[in-house]
Formats: C-alpha cells, structure tokens, sequence
C-alpha cells in the first residue's frame, strides 16, 4: 500500500510540475560575481564529487570548499546547493558545451 502511495504522489508531482522554459535557463552573465575557486568548486560539485574529495584535489580543507559554496550560492541567487549546482551545469551545458560534455553533464 505505500508503494501505490509513492507512485499516486510521484505522478501527482509530475503532474503538477511545470515545464522548463528558456527563459529559465542561466545566462552567461550568471556567472560574473562568481570566483574563478568558487566555479571550480561548483563545477567539481557538478560532476558529482562530495566536499571531502574537492578538499582533497584542491589542497584546502572542507571548511573552505564549504564556505566556496555557501558564497556562490549566494552570488549566484540560489535557493540551495542542489539549486546552485543546477544554474552551473545549464550554464556549462549552454556556454561550454566542450567542457560540458568532459564532465558528464550532457552528451
């Protein structure tokens, strides 16, 4: 009986959600009050690394990468990590498609 329950709600969401339309997909200039470290760190994010590993390749503690990505978050006008995470990887998708494609985001 909860599974029907989870697949009734999955449909209702999928329903309800509405669709993504260009106008809200990032621009280039949603990038520019982001660092260079702090798009490095987003981009790392992106391709799926966890906190630790990014600390880890880039010589700094997770503190650091931490404090990266609260400000981008910031900058950028994310609602949240995830959020912040998606804005970069539209953004790599539609104005790095090379760089894009290296890192898994798009085919």
């Amino acid at each position: 009986m909860t599974a029907h329950f989870a697949l009734h709600s999955t449909q209702d969401l999928l329903l309800r959600a509405k669709p993504v339309t260009r106008a809200f997909v990032p621009s280039e200039n949603i990038l520019e009050g982001v660092t260079p470290r702090q798009l490095e760190i987003m981009l790392k994010l992106c391709e799926g690394k966890v906190n630790k590993q990014i600390a880890y390749e880039l010589g700094v503690t997770t503190a650091t990468v931490k404090a990266h990505i609260r400000f981008a978050i910031k900058r950028l006008g994310a609602k949240n990590r995830v959020h912040a995470v998606a804005m970069v990887a539209a953004n790599a998708a539609l104005h790095r498609p090379d760089e894009a494609v290296e890192m898994g985001l798009c085919a």
